[in-house]
């Protein structure tokens, strides 16, 4: 099958009887990890090659099968990296050639088997930008961000958005489909009620409630708070 990633096409595709091929070269991170999770959650039993064109994504490849218990071994086929990930329900004895490498798992490693579950942190929104510096960038960090946290395994329990935070539940917003997804599975969105006002956008609200500064104010003070 072939789907789109950051604008270039990525292809999935059965070889043999128990190999699976993740052909992800023209993609950006984070779109090689989540492809190959994807496969890996449709089909747990498979052996995974994921092929990437830039070592950024092969090391991010090569983490996230670490991540999740497989045997992880690297070949190089000129710019390109073909990172074969082997669950330890697949596994079998490998044979390494010239040219390819087999990665050893780190002692410290967390390991990454949950499923997906709305977790106990709750994130506060305070800008409609990821991070400080160029403020355009931090914008395409920020729609990276929510896509990121769509396919998590574990989300947050609810977020809150104040300031110019809360223009990204108002119509026109950009990442209203990643936050429509996140209300899906159960997350809680919430836009302060006075910074909706000040940006005439109350009645323009497409996702998640309007709630007051108090209420944000208590869950600052009584959960796990992650501020953006």
């Amino acid at each position: 099958m072939s789907n789109k990633g950051n604008g270039k096409a990525v292809n999935t595709a059965l070889v043999g009887d128990n190999t699976i091929v993740v052909d992800v070269r023209g993609s950006l991170c984070p779109i090689p990890v989540i492809e190959t999770k994807k496969a890996m959650e449709s089909n747990p039993t498979a052996v995974f090659t994921t092929i990437v064109d830039n070592e950024v994504s092969r090391d991010n490849v090569v983490k996230f099968g670490q991540s999740r218990q497989c045997q992880v071994v690297i070949a190089a086929d000129g710019a390109d990296f073909y990172i074969t990930l082997t669950p330890a329900n697949a596994m079998d004895e490998t044979t390494v050639g010239e040219g390819v490498t087999l990665v050893e798992m780190p002692a410290t490693m967390t390991m990454l088997d949950t499923p997906t579950a709305v977790g106990g942190k709750v994130l506060l929104v305070t800008k409609d930008y990821l991070g400080e510096g160029n403020q355009d960038l931090g914008r395409t960090l920020m729609k990276t961000f929510w896509f990121c946290l769509t396919e998590a395994d574990v989300k947050p329990a609810k977020i809150f958005f104040i300031n110019s935070g809360v223009k990204m539940v108002a119509e026109g917003s950009d990442h209203l489909e990643n936050l429509q997804k996140l209300v899906a599975v159960g997350v809680e969105l919430a836009a302060c009620g006075i910074c909706l006002d000040f940006y005439g956008l109350k009645e323009k609200v497409v996702v998640g409630s309007i709630t007051n500064l108090y209420a944000i104010t208590d869950a600052m003070m009584t959960e796990p708070l992650v501020t953006l």
